[in-house]
């Protein structure tokens, strides 16, 4: 135990290149990597956990169903060339590629994913809701869902010539651009908001 909080000591806060922080060892701890400095994100709490669990299981269903390309979990994305001066590494909660674009991701994942989901907890949602926001379009994300259970809103936005632009939902459900024909019901990710209150 105590070897594992110096190494927490010693990656977090740390500066360093996307590739030395992609070449760490798993050290048990979450981390993303935000202008070139090693932050670390707190475990998900298990309510956080369900309303993610309650979008993917509709996703991924709808999604391998139909051959329409690839949804992952939790998994790292750099959003940064080697030579850039802000060194990007995020840890979105669902990523979702184009059956088109899968080819482009081998042992990791250098390019923009075309859905990106964050689950904002609160003590994130500075970072989710206005850096990563602007990281995520610049690099060209096609459609970037927010959803927020503490404040009991979701926010859908779709890249229109370059800049996101807030998509209009229906009271129940939020039809995507990008996962074609997909619909996600807002009723099923509500209860999960509640599920645990």
């Amino acid at each position: 135990r105590h070897h594992r909080h110096d190494r927490r000591r010693s990656y977090s806060g740390s500066r360093m290149s996307a590739d030395e922080y992609l070449a760490l060892p798993d050290d048990g701890f979450q981390y993303e990597l935000v202008d070139g400095v090693v932050v670390m994100s707190p475990s998900p709490a298990p309510s956080h956990q369900l309303v993610a669990k309650a979008i993917l299981r509709q996703l991924d269903d709808y999604v391998e169903q139909r051959g329409l390309g690839l949804v992952l979990y939790e998994t790292d994305v750099r959003l940064s060339a080697p030579g850039d001066a802000r060194q990007l590494v995020y840890r979105p909660e669902i990523i979702f590629f184009i059956r088109e674009r899968i080819g482009l991701i081998r042992n990791r994942i250098d390019a923009a994913p075309d859905v990106v989901v964050e689950v904002i907890s609160p003590e994130s949602r500075e970072l989710d809701a206005r850096i990563k926001r602007d990281d995520y379009e610049r690099a060209g994300v096609r459609e970037y869902w927010l959803i927020d259970p503490a404040e009991d809103q979701m926010t859908f936005l779709q890249c229109k010539d370059g800049r996101f632009v807030e998509a209009k939902t229906g009271p129940d459900r939020f039809e995507s651009q990008v996962v074609f024909g997909f619909c996600l019901d807002l009723q099923k990710v509500r209860a999960a908001f509640r599920a645990l209150s």
